[in-house]
């Protein structure tokens, strides 16, 4: 019989410590970066692996997963679902439910568990096939991460005990969920339910006991950026390690907005052209505007929008559906915000899905400024308001209207339908639609001084403090209704 390695995926959990992010969804399907990590578990298998045949085992929200990845051709592999109905018999059942369709040796990446950069290629040479088991193991030297997993003690080339969640560290040796199994531990694992009573069975005790009754069971040294996705923080260290590798590589586009009759355009983009970091400038005119060809000359691409566009929302929209770059960062086209304070949302935009500056920060709000007196009062007083409502998204605010921005392009992706706003309380729904997306918001303090008289004469006035007002109150309300329409239909169900 020819030799080859199956591929299972166990990714049928309930992930109730990701809740709520799986509250409609699987966790491996939640979206880090525009995209699943079970895309990305896939992948490994598929190119350092060399795995074809793979083999899915579902549960929470399964339809979920076979509606993303459907049979696996647009993705390189061939997909099998296999449907777990009996979630609390735990992982080792997910494994288990394998045996009527693996014939020969298996890899079992777990979904929730994240790598970047890792060494998996050099497994597909390991001499796997000389013991019943091959675990993939990290040295590390947080031994909390360990005793958030599993430990390992190792003698030679075999390991000789597994503790699951130990209470005490022995070793620096991290259990990974990476195994490679002979098709032999099947019918074990079955021996196994049949002495719990078919009921709870945990893997990593099982493997342990086997090493106790002296089965063979080697490691493979793992070497990787790795995260195990549980919570909110884990979820916002993966976007970071993912972020930061690849964050010199990125496009920013700078999107600066015009009302059509900035006298000092020039001068903004003149200033703005010296970052280096910048892949792309556009300037959001509206139509007629006679900007143009001074946009052109001071090296930008002026962006005009349709007649119909009329406002300051519904033109940002716009501009940020049809411009390239993974990085949108919003300013306005009278130099309000210096060119130096880019800085600080990128500094952060690792962190974060999203940086915001607040202009209420009084030592930084420059002479002259009209960020004063019930201007700085009302829009502090709103993004309390906001903080209040969406209290349980943990977003911490003091200004709803700063324009000045930095938002990631699969952020924008995920909210843009979302967003209906025509005018200035567009800044607010986007503040709102991130929360409500449970992506992180980040508020930096930038300098700030106001230059142009037409936005002034616009936007600062007391109609925008009441379309602000009315557009945090009914997004809660809608939301409000929404969720609780939901709830009821879950429990119908």
């Amino acid at each position: 019989m020819t030799e080859r390695l199956y591929g299972l995926i166990p990714a049928a959990g309930k992930g109730i410590r990701a809740y709520p992010y799986t509250k409609m969804t699987p966790k491996c399907m939640i979206d880090i970066n525009g995209q699943p990590n079970l895309l990305r578990t896939i992948g490994i298998m598929r190119d350092q692996l060399g795995i074809h045949d793979i083999f899915i085992v579902i549960g929470h929200y399964g339809e979920v997963i076979r509606r993303y990845f459907k049979d696996g051709k647009d993705f390189g592999v061939n997909l099998t679902y296999i449907e777990n109905t009996e979630l609390d018999r735990g992982l080792a059942y997910s494994v288990l439910l394998g045996q009527q369709y693996i014939n020969d040796y298996f890899c079992i990446l777990l979904s929730d568990e994240f790598y970047l950069n890792s060494n998996h290629a050099e497994l597909a040479a390991f001499p796997y096939r000389d013991a019943l088991a091959t675990c993939g193991i990290m040295p590390i030297e947080d031994r909390n991460l360990i005793k958030r997993n599993y430990s390992v003690e190792v003698e030679g080339e075999r390991i000789t005990r597994l503790i699951e969640k130990p209470e005490v560290v022995s070793s620096n040796l991290l259990g990974c969920g990476t195994f490679v199994f002979s098709p032999r531990i099947f019918p074990l694992l079955e021996q196994a339910f049949v002495r719990a009573g078919m009921k709870y069975v945990d893997l990593v005790s099982f493997i342990g006991a086997l090493c106790a009754s002296g089965e063979k069971i080697r490691y493979f040294l793992l070497k990787s950026t790795y995260v195990n996705i549980n919570d909110r923080d884990s979820l916002n260290l993966v976007k970071y390690n993912e972020r930061s590798a690849i964050f010199d590589q990125i496009a920013i586009t700078l999107l600066v907005y015009s009302e059509g009759d900035e006298e000092d355009i020039g001068f903004t983009l003149s200033q703005y052209r010296r970052l280096e970091c910048l892949k792309h400038i556009f300037v959001v005119l509206p139509e007629g505007s006679q900007l143009e060809g001074i946009v052109r000359k001071n090296g930008a691409v002026p962006l005009v929008c349709p007649a119909p566009l009329r406002q300051y929302g519904e033109k940002l929209k716009y501009a940020m559906e049809q411009v390239p770059g993974d990085i949108f960062i919003l300013t306005e086209a009278n130099y309000s915000f210096p060119s130096r304070d880019i800085a600080k949302l990128l500094a952060y935009l690792r962190e974060a899905d999203m940086v915001i500056g607040t202009r209420t920060t009084r030592q930084l709000i420059e002479q002259g400024s009209t960020m004063r007196g019930i201007v700085r009062f009302a829009n502090v007083w709103l993004a309390k308001l906001v903080e209040l409502l969406w209290w349980q998204f943990e977003g911490r605010f003091t200004d709803v209207g700063c324009t000045f921005r930095a938002i990631w392009r699969t952020s924008f992706d995920d909210i843009r339908d979302q967003l209906v706003a025509r005018g200035p309380e567009f800044s607010v729904e986007m503040m709102i639609e991130v929360l409500r997306a449970r992506d992180r918001i980040i508020e930096v303090p930038v300098n700030y001084f106001t230059r142009s008289q037409s936005l002034y004469r616009r936007y600062q006035n007391v109609g925008t403090f009441f379309r602000l007002l009315w557009c945090i109150c009914k997004k809660n309300v809608l939301y409000a209704v929404r969720d609780s329409l939901t709830g009821a239909s879950r429990s119908l169900h």
